[in-house]
């Protein structure tokens, strides 16, 4: 925000009139009035009347000034409206005759543009968050009237064809009211904002009893005691006017600087929450749409599992489809709003760079900060869908490239836990492998690798917080012509109801930290799916956890030395 857009400077005369010499402003006017009107004036034409001792008190105030001195008031003045607001008054002293400095700052003004850029961070982070149209919109209208006494708000949207409006949000206004306006075709003549939408120009009407634009109309405003009536189109970005944003009075008014600024914001700002609502919302149907086709594929995919039994991964993948397109499709959707954001942002600033339009060393400092956090976003949703593509990459090409053959368990558990200590880096869990170097089956040796990759991951990274553990592996008593397995750690185990979700597909206690919740679902479908076999876990917490994979395996014998 730019203060010195609300300074002005005068130079008056120390002379019993305390004639106004020169006025500067970083606006056109110093307070509602030209620099020329000013120009030998005296300086109580801008005291407020209803104060009559108010240049007395002021001019008071000067001549205890010597020269050099200098004094900071909080002094009231009127601007040519009529309205008075609250200034500081930096008085700089001079000889009498002499001229002397006075520096006005307004308060008021100064106030207003912060509620306005606190109003505009606020809805934006509403927009950003994915918070509902209607609730934005409400709280669009009531930032803009908390801050003018009397005024009532509405939004009005246009249909997609361009013809008819529908009320958008209007909390304070009366609701049989905005009824009467639902349907209602836009065009000339048809209130402010039928022709602010028709006609993509700013409506104000000073008098709805006297305007034309509002003769048809006078019937269904009257019992609502409303005199006037401003309406500025709402647009938005290739789209055209979508909207307008409407203030109305029970007065007959003129709007003043400030009430004409907040309408050009408000319409900003509904438009960008209108525009990101409508991209949501063909977001939400092709996402439909997709779902349509998953449920649609799946169905074929269950066709063909009758047929091709043998394929069994074929029916884990068709399990799946309808979890992948939902996983994907938040970091995805997370993402493409990041980057709808970071667009918008980038827009306004090449619009003041292509328009010649000072740009001040805070906005690109907004900008650069808006943007760096946006694209952090983007980078953060785009790896978590990668990380969700690599593990259905895994599901579905390793038991397709798997060989079945005679292997050494206690040699593959071994290659397993230095494949996950080199990936991890995890030098605090002890490895402890109880098989017998002997010990042989027929299998399928990288799918088994796999599930033990999986188990011994999954405890380093949940079991021990950091701390240091252990991880040991070691058979059981089976039934016959099976093998148990048993994988088991001494960290902090798991609660029942984690426990009991441990093997659903995207399920994971690490949210948000890098975990894709698909660990324990894959290795549930290899050792079901692939190996024909069953696992289960055992956890208590404070206690560790157990993994048990049973295996059938009537190849499962001791090698000969």
């Amino acid at each position: 925000m730019d203060n010195l857009a609300h300074m002005a400077m005068l130079s008056v005369r120390r002379v019993p009139e305390l004639l106004i010499e020169q006025a500067t402003s970083g606006r056109a006017d110093v307070l509602g009035h030209t620099a020329a009107t000013l120009v030998g004036q005296p300086l109580s034409r801008l005291c407020a009347p209803e104060l009559p001792g108010q240049c007395n008190a002021l001019r008071q105030q000067i001549e205890a000034l010597g020269p050099g001195e200098s004094s900071r008031l909080l002094w009231p003045l009127m601007r040519r409206d009529g309205s008075t607001r609250p200034h500081e008054l930096l008085l700089t002293g001079a000889a009498p005759g002499e001229l002397m400095t006075v520096c006005l700052v307004d308060l008021g003004a100064i106030a207003f543009a912060q509620a306005l850029s606190d109003g505009e961070n606020e809805l934006l982070q509403m927009v950003a968050t994915g918070q509902p149209l209607k609730a934005v919109l409400n709280r669009l209208t009531a930032l803009i009237e908390a801050q003018f006494d009397g005024m009532f708000c509405s939004v009005m949207l246009l249909d997609s064809d361009g013809r008819q409006m529908h009320p958008g949000a209007g909390p304070r206004m009366p609701q049989s009211y905005l009824q009467l306006l639902d349907g209602l075709s836009i065009g000339p003549g048809v209130g402010s904002c039928g022709t602010a939408m028709a006609e993509d120009r700013t409506v104000i009407v000073e008098d709805i009893e006297t305007d034309p634009l509002w003769a048809p109309y006078k019937a269904l405003v009257a019992p609502h005691g409303f005199k006037a009536c401003w309406s500025e189109p709402i647009h938005a970005a290739h789209q055209g006017v979508i909207g307008s944003f409407a203030m109305y009075y029970r007065e007959q008014r003129r709007p003043g600087p400030d009430e004409l600024t907040a309408l050009r914001v408000a319409s900003n700002l509904a438009g960008i929450a209108i525009d990101q609502a409508r991209r949501e919302d063909e977001r939400r149907r092709a996402a439909e749409w997709l779902e349509e086709q998953v449920q649609a594929r799946t169905a074929e995919l269950l066709q063909a599992q009758q047929e091709l039994v043998s394929s069994r991964k074929l029916a884990a993948l068709g399990q799946l489809l309808a979890g992948i397109a939902h996983e994907l499709n938040t970091p995805l959707s997370n993402a493409l709003l990041s980057a709808d954001v970071m667009r918008e942002h980038s827009r306004v600033v090449a619009d003041k760079l292509a328009n010649h339009l000072p740009l001040r060393r805070q906005e690109m400092t907004d900008w650069t900060t808006q943007t760096a956090h946006a694209a952090q976003l983007v980078e953060h949703n785009v790896r978590r869908a990668l990380q969700l593509i690599s593990r259905f990459r895994q599901l579905t090409e390793d038991g397709g490239r798997a060989t079945h053959a005679r292997f050494l368990l206690r040699e593959v558990a071994e290659q397993a836990w230095a494949s996950v200590q080199h990936r991890l880096g995890v030098r605090h869990v002890q490895f402890i492998c109880d098989l017998p170097e002997s010990l042989a089956m027929d299998g399928y040796r990288d799918v088994l690798r796999q599930v033990l990759e999986q188990l011994f991951e999954n405890a380093c990274l949940h079991a021990f917080g950091g701390s240091a553990g252990q991880v040991r592996i070691g058979t059981a008593p089976a039934p016959a012509h099976h093998l148990m397995l048993e994988v088991r750690d001494n960290g902090g185990g798991m609660p029942r109801a984690d426990l009991e979700r441990a093997f659903e597909p995207f399920f994971t206690t690490r949210f948000g930290q890098g975990g894709s919740g698909l660990g324990l679902f894959v290795v549930h479908s290899l050792v079901e799916n692939l190996l024909h076999g069953a696992i289960r876990l055992e956890s208590q917490p404070g206690k560790g956890t157990v993994a048990r994979v049973e295996l059938p395996t009537a190849e499962a014998v001791k090698m000969a030395a």
